[in-house]
């Protein structure tokens, strides 16, 4: 017989979708409103809980709009642990990382839009999206790093000072994911991860 779930697990489950869906709800409506300063209480109005649940979660609007970023974060780095896992070469976990990044922006583009011009403004708003990227950003140059070093090891890329390639490519794919974002319609985005690739690899090389 499968195991019953106890009351206390399911209270888990069901403080977790609720966790969840204000995460969800609050990623839309400030996407929407291309602003941080949306009110704590709209945020809880549309996603059908009571003021004070929210601030079960979240002690202010700062930690919640970290939890946003923090939640795509995860997915992420999720998501291309599933090409470490299947032994991809340099090259393909460079396509992943950039697919996958990719995937994010679409999930939510009008936050995303929100996130890269709201970093380093003079708001709190600002201050905790500027904090939570920066967090992501270490994480994305440590797995570049790993593609770069496993390439030049192979033979597969040439060699170059390391952290300087990890900056060039870190900005060929900043410029991916804005250009993305501002995308009305992207198009698939294996193609663009693939053409973002090919010219890290290539650039304008005959």
């Amino acid at each position: 017989m499968p195991e019953r779930r106890s009351s206390d697990d399911l209270k888990e489950v069901i403080r977790d979708f609720r966790r969840d869906q204000v995460i969800d709800v609050a990623r839309r409506l400030f996407g929407e409103r291309g602003t941080t300063d949306v009110p704590m209480d709209e945020i809880a109005a549309a996603a059908g809980v009571a003021r004070s649940t929210v601030y079960v979660y979240f002690a202010n609007r700062e930690e919640l709009l970290r939890a946003c970023l923090k939640g795509m974060h995860t997915h992420l780095i999720d998501a291309v642990a599933e090409a470490w896992e299947a032994d991809a070469g340099p090259t393909q976990r460079l396509a992943r990382i950039i697919e996958e990044m990719l995937a994010r922006v679409d999930e939510n583009p009008a936050f995303f839009r929100l996130a890269l011009v709201t970093q380093g403004a003079p708001s709190s708003g600002a201050a905790a999206v500027g904090a939570e990227l920066a967090l992501i950003s270490l994480d994305i140059a440590r797995l570049l790093r790993t593609v770069v070093d496993d390439g030049m090891n192979s033979g597969q890329f040439r060699m170059i000072e390391p952290d300087l390639a990890v900056t060039l490519i870190g900005q060929q794919i900043y410029g991916a994911i804005a250009v993305r974002a501002a995308e009305p319609i992207p198009g698939p985005r294996a193609e663009a991860a693939a053409a973002a690739v090919e010219f890290i690899l290539h650039g304008l090389a005959a």
